[in-house]
């Protein structure tokens, strides 16, 4: 399996887990509502809630296998912050899926942001290279935004110095 797909899964299983947990709370609210509906001093749990904490658990256990502590990450639970949140973002098409993921909206799969198109130069760093929207597998790693820029040598115009491609 490639990096960008256990990226992909690893963000799918927390999702889950996030509607899991939220479903485990309710299911604990609605045994202690019913346990003093009834003024009792024990909270019965229903077979459902241990099937939610089962799921978290295993859920849990499978994001502690898929772990990459040195993998590079765009996310917002990365130390990198909303900045990297709103880059990893930039591929995702107007019904918020991200290129390639199922979109029942879009029809089948994910085209993507079709005014950002893989490739496409969408900035220019300090040195001169090129800032450019990389392929699905390479979109959380952040070196992979960044293109070397090919340069022409412009003596004439600049007084000596190479000038990036279309500057």
């Amino acid at each position: 399996m490639s990096d960008s797909t256990i990226a992909d899964l690893r963000r799918e299983l927390d999702k889950a887990r996030l509607a899991l947990a939220d479903t485990q709370a309710h299911l604990t609210a609605h045994a202690q509502m019913n346990a003093a509906l009834h003024c009792a001093s024990d909270v019965f749990y229903s077979p459902l809630h241990a099937k939610v904490t089962a799921a978290i658990a295993g859920i849990d256990h499978a994001l502690e296998r898929t772990d990459q502590p040195n993998a590079p990450t765009l996310n917002h639970q990365s130390s990198d912050g909303p900045w990297a949140a709103l880059v990893a973002d930039l591929d995702r098409c107007r019904h918020g899926r991200h290129e390639g993921d199922d979109c029942g909206s879009c029809g089948s799969r994910s085209l993507g942001n079709p005014h950002l198109l893989r490739g496409h130069v969408i900035g220019y760093g300090m040195r001169g290279e090129r800032i450019v929207r990389p392929d699905r597998d390479r979109k959380h790693d952040p070196a992979a935004w960044r293109t070397k820029s090919a340069t022409r040598n412009v003596k004439a115009d600049t007084g000596g110095e190479a000038v990036p491609d279309g500057g």
